[in-house]
């Protein structure tokens, strides 16, 4: 006697995504949470102390004045986004470059504090020629007196 089977029954193998999905959702969350959204520079400087200090996140241009010999004039390397400069018209040149390209550009200067004001303010004069209007300078807060 045959016995006919009334369904065909086929074993189709199936990922459930749910769980994957949920893992790389909980990633996602605790390297958005633990990462940090500031970037250093690799050009090591002492910055000056100063009250109310702020970050300053949006910046286009970094430009990081260095204490020692080197660099324009023979003051200090002038690094510019972490690329040494060999002379002021190099600087001058990419600082017109940045506000061709952003008319409200944002130029971070970090000047080292044994650094003479002479080598900030000519950067400043610079910035100011080509029509930068947007700049901060670098400092860090003070230590709390206890």
């Amino acid at each position: 006697m045959k016995f006919r089977r009334t369904s065909d029954r086929k074993v189709r193998a199936a990922i459930d995504s749910t769980p994957l999905i949920d893992v790389v959702f909980q990633l996602l969350i605790f390297f958005m949470l633990t990462s940090s959204f500031v970037v250093h520079t690799s050009v090591p400087v002492e910055l000056s102390e100063a009250k109310g200090t702020s970050e300053l996140d949006n910046k286009e241009m970094s430009i990081t004045l260095a204490y020692g010999t080197g660099g324009p004039e023979d003051g200090g390397e002038v690094y510019l986004n972490d690329v040494a400069i060999a002379n002021w018209t190099q600087l001058t040149r990419s600082m017109a470059e940045l506000r061709e390209r952003e008319p409200e550009a944002v130029v971070l200067i970090r000047p080292d504090a044994r650094v003479p004001t002479e080598r900030l303010v000519k950067v400043l004069g610079f910035a100011n020629s080509v029509g930068i209007k947007h700049y901060g300078i670098a400092a860090i807060p003070p230590k709390e007196e206890q």
